[in-house]
């Protein structure tokens, strides 16, 4: 890991996946089994998950209301219920037990996902696009806002604008439902952890059409990590009303803050002078005691839709996003040596930073859709625009070259207490970077209904990006563009049983620098999927495998570090991935739920060569809820993963289980408890870089709900 990531994933939390942020989604389901409740009707949409029910809309997907049955790609949702039961407070555990999803904690602050081999930088909210190219998302993003989470797998340039091969995070928010509910939760855990969180749902007039919601979270405690400690507050208050019966306004206002001190800018050395793989105490960390990390993010948006004819609707939207950072890191690199003689440890150094970048920007979007008549049938279609506007003003204060924070550093960081290395003097703040990014994207999509049998999913996007810039005295200026074009094919062959296959182009915009300090460029190539989708009568019980191959060619791999600039080059290498799927979710019985699902990939360079090898090539999840009397709730929630490496750093496959218990004591109050790591297993929490840290132990944690 190089000081200069941090840069990368600042920008990345500014544009992308910082905050659950955007407009409700107004997709209803085509297929009147569906049966959606009178509060998700009354709120426009249909979409109940995880195994809970088989028939829901993926609009996350194309665009248009498919159910999961029509949808020619692979889709896994994640409902609130399934959140609160197992105190899943943060995105980077929910998306733990998405099939096919990997998440990478690099350090305390900074994650990559992936599925499919491929990290996942495409994020919507709500249906609205979050272009996103830089890569890790920054700080722990609290789950409070979300009513659930839908993960598209395969390229998805239909919505994202990038035909990236690994998926799309849909987040849908927390919005009004037009009926009176209020709840309070108050938890703790380990390490002193202590939670509360407030969800109130009020209506504004009697008969519901205007409405507003207020959710919110505050989180303080420590950790399992020696010096580490974090605390956040989050708040949505999102109002939805009815102007006229056509005209429907929604608008809203996020905001979220952090404060992490004793944090991991990087993590520890693996790897000896003698290539022996080094092991630690899950709390050790290269942490010094002064270093932090405090993030805001803010988020306002508004839209209008206008159903403006009998069956079509037009949406107009408004995002703005404001991010700020300012963090006092400490790196440490360099390769462990031990001193034949007196088995004293040598061979680190220390790297201090001083960071405070700002990303700011605006998103417009654009959507008509609606139904049309052709060949015996009823249509869908869906036409878009969106531009997106975005600055980043990177700021850093450059530590005295004299400080002995700069020096080698003695011992090894398991026996390192955090005072030392003393806190360097820094200079005052200077502009390193200041890049300008703007994002022209047209997408369309229609479902074509050949025959009762037959339909097809013609779509594509066509994206153009402007980038201008410096960063660190390097040109950041590029010009790209590019259409990718989607095809999928639906074919009912039985009752409750659909076969279906999908091509998309791949187009994927990189913000890195070759190794002569040029940009990149996107990586390119095609994705393909095939699969099988069934569900039971009333589709209590959802299930589809799925075959995938996708080609990049030009994708960023690391290559070297500029240690002039701070700056990680990069090469452009060819990956392909392929693979199968399989999941399987909802009610085995009136009392049992289920939701599982296995992966199993092949990836290489195309010549039988292994790239990214850090990603695991086979993971299996299972998740089972179980009602044995009323009251009474138990759970329990398995993930697998195979052996992983990085050069010659192993991580040996492992699982990890999570064990769940709720009590209803009324209508009003209901009680909930989760150990996590129940088996207490020892693992690192990543291998994407050459540096890790260890995932928590065993802990536990309780609550209590109050409902009004």
């Amino acid at each position: 890991m190089a000081p200069s990531h941090f840069r990368r994933a600042a920008l990345a939390y500014g544009v992308s996946l910082a905050v659950l942020a955007g407009a409700p989604a107004r997709a209803e389901s085509a297929d009147s089994s569906d049966n959606a409740s009178e509060a998700e009707a009354g709120n426009g949409r249909s979409i109940v998950v995880n195994g809970e029910r088989g028939q829901t809309v993926a609009s996350g997907a194309t665009g248009l209301a498919l159910s999961l049955m029509d949808t020619p790609q692979s889709v896994s949702v994640v409902d609130r219920k399934f959140l609160d039961d197992f105190a899943l407070d943060e995105t980077n555990q929910l998306l733990r037990y998405v099939t096919g999803v990997n998440v990478d904690q690099v350090e305390t602050e900074r994650t990559y996902y992936n599925a499919r081999g491929f990290d996942i930088v495409d994020a919507m909210i709500d249906g609205i696009s979050l272009p996103n190219i830089w890569g890790p998302t920054i700080g722990a993003q609290d789950s409070v806002m979300c009513d659930n989470v839908e993960v598209v797998r395969g390229a998805n340039a239909l919505l994202s604008g990038a035909g990236n091969p690994s998926g799309t995070i849909n987040y849908h928010r927390r919005h009004p439902t037009g009926q009176r509910h209020m709840s309070a939760e108050l938890s703790y855990g380990s390490w002193n952890k202590k939670r509360a969180e407030v969800d109130l749902d009020l209506p504004l007039t009697a008969d519901g059409k205007w409405a507003v919601r207020v959710t919110g979270a505050a989180q303080d405690g420590g950790s399992y990590l020696r010096s580490y400690h974090h605390k956040r507050t989050a708040v949505s208050s999102v109002l939805d009303g009815e102007i006229t019966p056509n005209l429907h306004l929604s608008a809203g206002y996020m905001r979220q803050d952090g404060n992490s001190t004793g944090v991991m800018w990087g993590a520890l050395p693996l790897q000896d002078s003698k290539g022996n793989q080094l092991e630690y105490d899950t709390s050790a960390s290269t942490t010094m005691d002064w270093t932090y990390w405090k993030t805001r993010d803010e988020t306002a948006y508004g839209q209008l839709t206008w159903d403006f004819a009998p069956g079509w609707s037009a949406r107009a939207h408004v995002t703005r996003k404001y991010h700020t950072e300012d963090a006092r890191l400490f790196y440490v690199y360099g390769t462990p040596t031990q001193n034949s003689q007196s088995g004293a440890w040598g061979g680190l150094y220390g790297y201090p930073g001083y960071y405070a970048p700002v990303a700011k920007g605006w998103i417009y979007d654009g959507t008509v859709q609606g139904a049309y008549r052709l060949f015996g049938h009823d249509q869908q279609l869906t036409l878009g625009v969106q531009r997106t506007v975005g600055t980043y003003l990177y700021y850093g204060r450059p530590a005295d070259p004299a400080s002995p924070a700069w020096g080698e550093l003695s011992g090894l960081p398991g026996t390192w207490t955090g005072t030392e290395v003393a806190l360097p003097t820094f200079g005052a703040l200077v502009q390193q970077e200041h890049t300008e990014d703007r994002q022209w994207r047209l997408r369309g999509a229609s479902d074509v209904a050949l025959t009762d049998h037959l339909s097809v999913l013609l779509g594509a996007s066509y994206l153009v990006e402007k980038t201008r810039g410096i960063s660190f005295g390097v040109s950041t200026d590029k010009n790209e563009k590019a259409l990718s074009p989607f095809v999928g094919l639906t074919f009912k062959a039985l009752p409750g049983l659909n076969l279906y296959a999908s091509y998309s182009s791949i187009f994927a915009p990189q913000a890195n620098l070759d190794m002569d300090r040029k940009p990149l460029g996107a990586a390119k190539g095609k994705s393909y999927e095939a699969g099988i989708k069934a569900q039971t009568p009333g589709g209590g019980l959802f299930g589809s495998v799925a075959w995938f191959r996708a080609e990049q060619s030009n994708l960023a791999d690391a290559g070297s570090y500029d240690t002039a600039t701070g700056q990680t080059l990069y090469n452009g290498i060819r990956a392909v991935s392929r693979g199968v799927e399989a999941e399987v979710g909802g009610k085995l019985t009136s009392t049992l739920t289920i939701q599982a699902g296995a992966t199993h990939l092949k990836m290489d360079d195309g010549a039988g060569n292994q790239v990214r090898s850090y990603v695991p090539r086979n993971t299996a999840n299972l998740t089972l809820r179980w009602n044995p009397v009323a009251p009474l709730q138990l759970g329990a929630a398995v993930k697998w993963q195979d052996t992983i490496w990085s050069g010659t750093v192993r991580q040996g496959d492992y699982a990890t289980l999570q064990l769940q218990a709720g009590y209803e004591l009324n209508d009003h109050v209901q009680f909930n408890l989760n150990v996590a790591n129940a088996t207490n297993h020892s693992y690192l929490t990543s291998l994407y870089w050459t540096q890790a840290y260890y995932a928590a132990p065993r802990n536990v944690t309780g609550s209590v709900r109050v409902t009004f």
